[in-house]
């Protein structure tokens, strides 16, 4: 037997959403229509419905609603004749509405309707609507002019007090926070007469569309729309207290420790006492830190309790803002953590003399970022904290032998000098150079024997390690001096063949 051929099911499709149409007569929802009747769409059926209250009212004016069962539903008539059929399968279903809460809605609307269209023909209400409107008009400008006049003189009283109050004030950080108060006071005042003047614009728009019969709907959605803003603004405003009560007394919290960190820091940074090894050089940069973190934690702690933390705009903000820091915020926080680095590792500290990369001077201070350094020449350099970090810092204030640093300087001479005249000529212009010690006394060492010459270095100690520069110049005067005294000639570093003359300068030309 022939194979019989199997029918294949048709793929489901999703479901069309049914048709309607909602009869409307004079700016006004009569009816909504469901289903097709009688080979007739909704759009059809609505349109007829309109048709026949239009002619029906025109024709009898105040007409009666009434209703009359029959086999397909019920019959809608106004003024004893038909306006429309309608059907169960008219009723919204999904929202359980039954025949009898449909009869009176539409007994509502259509008399309503019926009533609005036979009053705007009246030439006596058309008349009150004009004058009410024009008088609601009068009220709206009276009332937008005593706003203006009102805040004007809100704002001049606000000034007067400002200025009065800025003649008593003396220093310059109190007088910019005043002005900046009556900055923000104006702000104030012309976002609030803003507000108070579109509410009276709403009012009057309001008021003056309920005068009028076809308008009287728009003017009942006004009313209604302002109703339900209010009651949802109401309602997220009830909502949100509790989380920013929570989210209030969490950086209340806060503000309590770490007003309490400070005040023990202060205390060690005083030298009152000591806490775990923490002295008062580290006491306000570890101050600083454990500040920050706190406040770090207790804004993680408070952030889901705020207004609108959990909706998806302020989540991709959220996101965003986050994604932004960590882009544009990694060179700041490696300045940070460098900063820190140099405090805690304890390589200098502010008034240390030193010198990083090819700048020298003397620390005024170790910030967050930057590190300024005040140059012997008095200039003020500000050098990265990574910088200072990643290369080579000599700090010339730290000595194993207490406060100040040993000088050193080399000259080399050549074999046919006596060494010992050599030390003692080194010795003797240490000695009168002014801001070297004399105790630990100078002393020359010989640090090598090169192929043509002797290499002497001379080491002293001084006290005040910002005069080092200033040193060093007065002791190679003071050496030139003795050794051109002493015809004794400086070849270094090297040299072919000794001069007929020795290569010295003579007292009598050492002023030119």
């Amino acid at each position: 037997m022939p194979a019989q051929d199997e029918a294949t099911p048709a793929p489901a499709t999703a479901a069309e959403t049914p048709q309607q149409a909602t009869v409307r007569f004079y700016n006004r929802d009569i009816v909504t229509f469901r289903s097709d009747f009688l080979g007739r769409s909704p759009e059809l059926r609505a349109k007829s419905a309109e048709d026949n209250i239009g002619r029906i009212a025109a024709q009898q004016g105040d007409a009666p609603v009434t209703f009359k069962d029959a086999p397909q539903g019920t019959l809608i008539l106004l003024g004893g004749e038909l306006v429309a059929i309608l059907t169960p399968d008219d009723l919204d279903k999904l929202n359980s509405e039954s025949m009898a809460d449909v009869r009176e809605r539409i007994a509502h609307n259509l008399s309503e309707a019926v009533a609005a269209s036979n009053a705007a023909n009246s030439p006596r209400r058309l008349l009150q609507g004009i004058l009410l409107t024009l008088l609601a008009t009068l009220v709206a400008l009276g009332l937008a002019l005593a706003l203006r006049w009102s805040s004007r003189r809100i704002d001049g009283g606000l000034h007067r007090w400002l200025e009065r109050r800025l003649v008593a004030l003396r220093h310059e950080s109190a007088r910019q926070l005043a002005l900046s108060t009556r900055t923000i006071a104006t702000w104030i005042v012309r976002v609030i007469t803003w507000i108070i003047a579109l509410a009276i614009l709403e009012e009057w728009l309001r008021f003056v569309l309920g005068q009028f019969p076809y308008t009287q709907p728009w003017s009942a959605a006004m009313r209604g729309w302002v109703i339900r803003e209010l009651g949802h603004w109401g309602s997220a405003i009830a909502s949100a207290i509790p989380g920013l009560v929570a989210a209030v007394v969490i950086l209340l919290v806060a503000r309590a420790v770490t007003q309490a960190i400070s005040m023990t820091f202060r205390g060690v940074q005083s030298g009152r006492f000591k806490l775990f090894e923490i002295d008062s050089e580290l006491a306000e940069p570890t101050r600083k830190l454990i500040v920050v973190v706190v406040w770090l934690f207790a804004i993680a702690m408070a952030y889901p309790y705020l207004p609108g933390a959990q909706t998806e705009a302020f989540k991709g903000l959220s996101v965003l803002v986050g994604l932004m820091v960590s882009l544009g915020a990694s060179g700041i926080v490696g300045q940070a953590a460098s900063s820190f680095t140099i405090i805690y590792s304890r390589t200098m500290k502010v008034g240390d003399l030193i010198r990083s990369g090819d700048t020298e001077g003397v620390v005024l201070q170790i910030g967050l970022f930057t590190t300024r350094i005040r140059t012997l020449t008095g200039v003020e350099v500000s050098i990265p904290n990574n910088v200072v970090l990643g290369s080579q810092l000599h700090n010339f204030s730290r000595h194993p032998q207490g406060p100040g640093m040993w000088l050193e300087t080399c000259v080399t001479i050549g074999y046919d000098t006596p060494w010992r005249q050599v030390q003692q000529m080194l010795l003797s212009a240490a000695g009168e150079t002014a801001l070297i010690e004399r105790d630990p006394a100078p002393f020359v060492l010989q640090t090598a024997l090169s192929d043509f010459y002797v290499e002497y270095r001379l080491r002293v100690r001084i006290t005040d390690v910002s005069r080092r520069l200033d040193v060093l110049s007065e002791l190679h005067s003071r050496i030139q001096d003795n050794f051109n005294t002493s015809g004794v000639q400086i070849m270094s570093p090297h040299y072919v063949t000794d001069p007929a003359e020795p290569k010295v300068v003579a007292p009598g030309h050492w002023n030119g």
